[in-house]
């Protein structure tokens, strides 16, 4: 098994693959978004005739690269898997696929939004007969489950993108080694932070309405987040994947 040629170039420039793409990448999507024009706002989250908006915006780039990025995560974390001697790895590796494949069968809702959009039937939103992911159901507490998400998401990253190479990158253990990722990984933790601001902000501002309709990502900012984070991951897998294949 050869390296992939995005994980050569993301281990060789770093800059480039831990700041300069994701800025790039987030900073043309939200100034489409926010730019006041319909039809470039539409491509990162469309409007489509009788088609209700929560399905709707699946269909735009925001999401679909959304998507991609989750297939990539699993592609290369079954990568990571195969080419692993290491059992510590291939238990990462395979944590790694389980959640990857989760999120993903999460984010397209099981498959719901592209039969509904086939169908012309769409299901009705009230929390109480819910059914069309688990992330967006509101637990008996009153809490909807995706605020635990993203409470493990912030505790992950927090250790395993900041605390980790700072903390670890010294030691010389072949599988710390393989598994702490580089300390460029922090400077994209920051952007996310940075970015995530930022089009709240432009939100926040009315920037996203246009002609005094408001944006289609309503109360869904945090898609631009979503989308770095999981670039963030797909960057750790492709990295491991490199080192794996070099370490061998």
């Amino acid at each position: 098994m050869k390296p992939s040629n995005f994980g050569k170039w993301a281990v060789s420039h770093p800059l480039g693959s831990f700041v300069f793409l994701p800025a790039v990448l987030s900073l043309a999507l939200m100034a489409m978004y926010f730019s006041g024009n319909v039809h470039l706002q539409n491509i990162v989250a469309p409007t489509i005739d009788n088609v209700p908006l929560f399905t709707a915006r699946e269909f735009g780039l925001l999401e679909m690269l959304q998507n991609l990025f989750l297939l990539c995560i699993i592609f290369y974390s079954i990568r990571c898997f195969i080419a692993a001697r290491d059992i510590w790895v291939r238990t990462v590796a395979l944590i790694l696929i389980l959640i990857s494949m989760f999120a993903f069968l999460e984010e397209i809702d099981y498959g719901t939004h592209f039969i509904e959009y086939t169908t012309g039937e769409y299901e009705s939103l009230a929390q109480e007969t819910w059914n069309r992911n688990w992330h967006n159901k509101i637990s008996s507490s009153g809490v909807q489950n995706v605020s635990y998400i993203n409470l493990a998401a912030k505790i992950g990253m927090l250790s395993g993108f900041v605390l980790a190479p700072l903390l670890l990158s010294r030691i010389q253990n072949r599988t710390v080694r393989l598994l702490v990722p580089s300390k460029w990984v922090v400077a994209t933790v920051v952007l996310i932070v940075l970015l995530s601001l930022l089009a709240h902000f432009m939100d926040e501002a009315g920037h996203s309405y246009i002609g005094g309709t408001v944006g289609n990502l309503d109360y869904n900012i945090s898609e631009f987040r979503e989308l770095n984070m999981y670039y963030l991951f797909l960057l750790y897998v492709v990295t491991l994947d490199t080192r794996i294949i070099a370490m061998r």
